[in-house]
């Protein structure tokens, strides 16, 4: 399927149904997840940290591809959701971490190359806030991508209701391999790291 007419938007309360539904499609009807804040009848997932950051959404026209929220955090003291994490515990006291949260892909899209505008818009959102780090929580089947991005494996075993067992891994916007452009972001999104 051959991606046309794309567009990258931050999501707004105009668009966030849109966001919401893809989430509802690939976390409980895909995933079968039982999910807090799934509203059924309506198709919907609701989450008390939807406003939190910024969402990320990219549309092939009509259609809405994938989406990403981006929470930005202090490490020494992030929000009660974000605990399980351990942050202070795995990152330098006194910096900032932007949490990537609900990473979504329409099934139909999958292997589309959808991620290269999110990945460069949260790279971006990343450096413009000056945030040195990025964390997420993956899932055993995205380490490999992630690990190619250049996200490194800093706790395993975290359980993560109702995703599994999953890893911490974190994105240094300092480190040697993106800055050069050695590893694949530095190298697909060094103007971003150019800054």
């Amino acid at each position: 399927m051959r991606m046309s007419n794309i567009e990258l938007i931050v999501v707004d309360d105009r668009t966030r149904p849109l966001v919401q539904h893809l989430r509802y499609r690939v976390y409980c009807a895909e995933k079968q997840f039982a999910m807090k804040g799934a509203d059924h009848e309506a198709r919907m997932l609701y989450d008390e940290t939807d406003t939190l950051g910024v969402t990320f959404a990219l549309f092939d026209g009509a259609e809405l591809v994938s989406s990403a929220q981006v929470i930005p955090v202090e490490v020494d003291d992030p929000p009660e959701k974000f605990r399980l994490f351990d942050l202070p515990g795995i990152l330098p006291a006194g910096t900032s971490c932007v949490i990537v949260s609900k990473l979504v892909t329409a099934p139909e899209r999958r292997g589309s190359k959808t991620l290269g505008p999110i990945m460069r818009a949260v790279l971006g959102y990343v450096a413009k806030g000056q945030h040195r780090f990025i964390a997420i929580l993956a899932e055993p089947q995205m380490r490999e991508f992630y690990g190619s991005m250049g996200f490194d494996i800093r706790k395993e075993g975290i359980e993560a209701p109702p995703f599994g067992t999953v890893s911490l891994m974190v994105f240094d916007m300092q480190d040697e391999r993106h800055t050069s452009g050695k590893s694949l972001a530095g190298w697909m999104f060094k103007s971003v790291f150019s800054r």
